[in-house]
């Protein structure tokens, strides 16, 4: 397993490589801005009970001069729907309601894009917001830890590649805690504990339109 990661590691920096020795400072490489939409599919621990996920983001790109890297930032809302959906309305009677439920977050995070070509490859890490008003039906903490590799395709559009369409795949992580956690304790032996929540995990596919600054 070691050598095979390590073989891939080597690959991907022969890749880099080649690309940045060759690399000329296409007229796409400028800044850009972008804002788009995933949708995909819960893995994990929460897969049975919130199985499909989405998100909304925007993104700032900023190239690395001659050189095929972009360093990029990016803050974005994510959800999990509930297995039995989720809808939100209004009545005369009972005002707002709702069913389903809704496991919501806000990533921001930094990192790195390294194109081949049109072809790039993404990683980035931050934090993720809780955004559940009662945050302990969902998650044990207020802030965690997320990461997120991605491979994509960038097309560009117009005499000036002022304009574009990105698409890629990509996976998430929001970390959390496997351990259970004392939720009272009484002093005299006697507690209360839940069970520990696991990782968010979601594999989507994202559309992100953008625009050269």
């Amino acid at each position: 397993m070691k050598k095979n990661l390590l073989a891939l590691v080597v690959l991907l920096c022969a890749v880099v490589s080649a690309n940045a020795q060759s690399f000329g400072g296409d007229a796409d490489r400028t800044p850009r801005l972008s804002a788009g939409f995933g949708a995909g599919g819960t893995i994990g621990s929460h897969s049975g009970d919130y199985p499909a996920a989405g998100s909304v983001d925007v993104k700032l790109e900023f190239p690395i001069a001659s050189s095929p890297v972009s360093i990029t930032a990016s803050a974005a809302y994510t959800f999990f729907v509930s297995k039995d959906g989720y809808y939100f309305g209004y009545n005369s009677n009972e005002g707002n309601y709702s069913s389903g439920s809704l496991a919501s977050f806000a990533p921001v995070m930094l990192g790195a894009r390294v194109y081949a070509g049109k072809l790039f490859f993404e990683g980035a890490a931050g934090a993720s917001f809780n955004l559940n008003s009662n945050h302990s039906d969902y998650t044990s903490k207020t802030v965690a830890l997320v990461l997120s590799p991605s491979i994509g395709y960038g097309f560009r559009f117009g005499s000036s590649q002022k304009f574009g369409l990105d698409l890629s795949l990509a996976y998430e992580t929001r970390l959390e805690s496997n351990k259970s956690i004392i939720l009272y304790n009484d002093g005299m032996g006697n507690s209360y504990t839940a069970g520990g929540y696991g990782n968010y995990n979601q594999i989507a596919c994202h559309v992100a339109f953008s625009l050269g600054l």
